[in-house]
């Protein structure tokens, strides 16, 4: 059980300091509204990876294989990306204002949720994390194995969530305005080209379904 709750505490840390979209888009609220934005758009984010790792790991992944399911989710995840996009390279045309007081505490935890939720690759990389519990021995797993597993990779991702919001809130404090835009304008074309990409994969699954 050691062995397993440490392997899982590991993996999600190798999985979560991998760039990706919830990262820029936690480090370009955190720039302008500090440590509890970031901190939110992480905690929101671990409401869909915990989702999709029961999902996977309970083997109910195969509601998940219809085609139009998947698709819908990829949409709806390019448009989200997009518009995030959008966004960022608005607030890279102008200084950054950087609020003391946080007025938008609801909508960075949402924000963190909906990118994690609409992304159905999670599922594949969950189910890659089932696979490797196998690997370890657990030749047939039982709940308790499962749940020790759940637990260390959760736990280690919500650690990360503080450590990368501390890292965020720190950074803002030493960065000039310059900086912040040029932050604000990698984000943009970042996530401008994760949803451009999920698109034209979203738009190939279509015309494969057809």
């Amino acid at each position: 059980m050691e062995v397993l709750f440490i392997s899982a505490f590991a993996m999600a840390i190798t999985f979560a300091v991998q760039p990706g979209p919830i990262g820029f888009e936690a480090l370009r609220r955190g720039i302008s509204h500090g440590w509890g934005a970031a901190l939110r758009v992480e905690l929101g984010s671990l409401v869909g990876d915990g989702l999709w790792a029961l999902i996977a790991l309970v083997g109910a992944a195969i509601l998940f294989q219809n085609p139009l399911v998947t698709l819908l989710l990829g949409y709806f995840g390019c448009g989200l990306l997009l518009r995030f996009a959008w966004d960022a390279w608005r607030a890279s045309r102008s200084d950054v204002e950087v609020s003391v007081t946080d007025n938008k505490r609801g909508s960075h935890f949402v924000a963190g949720a909906m990118l994690s939720l609409s992304n159905p690759q999670n599922i594949t990389a969950w189910l890659g994390m089932s696979g490797f519990i196998v690997g370890l021995g657990f030749l047939d797993p039982e709940p308790l194995h499962i749940l020790v597993f759940f637990s260390g990779f959760m736990i280690a991702q919500i650690c990360w969530c503080f450590f990368f919001a501390t890292l965020v809130e720190f950074g803002r404090r030493l960065l000039s305005q310059r900086l912040f835009r040029w932050i604000n304008l990698a984000c943009a074309v970042f996530l401008a080209y994760m949803g451009l990409a999920l698109l034209l994969q979203t738009a190939s699954m279509t015309l494969s379904a057809l």
